[in-house]
């Protein structure tokens, strides 16, 4: 298994302290409280680690805000207690997407496809295998200037996009399209950990691919240091979008019970130094041993430096995975 190191530059400050991430926030938060507030919905209580399958009675309490999260004793992984129907979750996605119809993406969006396809790009060299016909699974499929990033930047791939929609709850749907299609690479870049059963999505993945198929899955990281020392109060932790927070240890142990190998392994997260450095330096009283004074004194390259650290051991607040069917 490798740990390859994905640097990229410190984003501006603005992308972590502006109006718009702030919103988004905000606007999930208050979709959860409404949610908890409606008496017609319905809850699965989780009964062990959709990780690892531990007990959940061996877990400790990680958050009690809104809806009750706990973190793993065995493989660390952060999960809700109790999640809601998928059909209700993906409709109040699609409706923030409708909502944001007007954006423009413009760069950022540019910047996230060309950073999935070196990764693409990288796998296949180490593998010494093309993977020319790619499916692309993500609810938000319909986000402005994908397809047509997908065009201009995929070199020469098929690139299919696959929706998880409010009428697919059992990914039947998901599932005959994949046999269909016949993929040599399957790209998750943003579901696992906002789905209610991450374990069925990635069984109904297994089941419908040929075996050697390529699938590459993104999601938050337990591991990362912004949730060993922020826990909760980190940016990042927004509850209906983190409904499982991986940890490597956990994934690793998902992906063997559902018969997937684990190929690769890495943490590129680009935010973690600002995330942190925003929160030592604007938060009064914020006092933690070491912590504390390195961000007091931390310059730009100092907060380089760390994210590089944090790339190499594995402690970045985003996991990849590539695994192999």
């Amino acid at each position: 298994m490798q740990t390859p190191v994905f640097l990229d530059h410190l984003p501006d400050f603005e992308t972590v302290a502006g109006e718009k991430p702030e919103q988004y926030r905000l606007t999930r938060n208050k979709a959860l409280l409404d949610l908890m507030l409606d008496c017609s919905t319905d809850w699965t209580p989780r009964q062990a680690c959709p990780a690892c399958g531990r007990d959940r009675l061996k877990s400790r309490n990680f958050s009690q805000t809104l809806l009750e999260f706990l973190r793993c004793t065995e493989c660390n992984t952060i999960y809700a207690q109790r999640v809601p129907d998928q059909k209700v979750l993906d409709q109040l996605r699609l409706e923030i997407i409708e909502a944001q119809v007007g954006d423009d993406p413009g760069k950022d969006r540019e910047f996230e496809f060309t950073s999935l396809m070196n990764w693409v790009s990288l796998t296949e060299a180490r593998l010494q295998r093309r993977l020319d016909k790619v499916v692309d699974i993500r609810f938000a499929s319909q986000a402005p200037r994908w397809p047509e990033a997908t065009r201009r930047l995929s070199h020469g791939r098929s690139w299919d996009f696959l929706s998880l929609t409010p009428e697919n709850t059992e990914f039947d749907e998901l599932c005959a399209r994949l046999a269909h299609l016949s993929p040599k690479a399957i790209l998750m870049p943003a579901e696992l950990d906002r789905v209610a059963d991450p374990e069925a999505l990635m069984r109904a993945i297994k089941q419908s691919v040929a075996s050697g198929t390529v699938i590459f899955v993104a999601s938050s990281c337990a591991d990362g240091l912004e949730y060993e020392i922020l826990g909760a109060d980190s940016p990042s932790f927004i509850p209906l979008d983190r409904l499982t927070v991986f940890s490597i240890n956990g994934f690793q142990a998902l992906s063997a019970r559902v018969g997937l190998s684990v190929l690769e392994v890495s943490t590129p997260g680009r935010l973690d130094a600002v995330i942190l450095d925003r929160y030592f330096k604007g938060t009064e009283n914020a006092n933690i041993p070491f912590w504390s004074g390195f961000f007091q004194e931390a310059d730009k390259n100092r907060l380089r430096d760390l994210q590089i650290l944090l790339q190499r051991s594995l402690k970045s607040g985003i996991l990849r995975f590539v695994l192999e069917a």
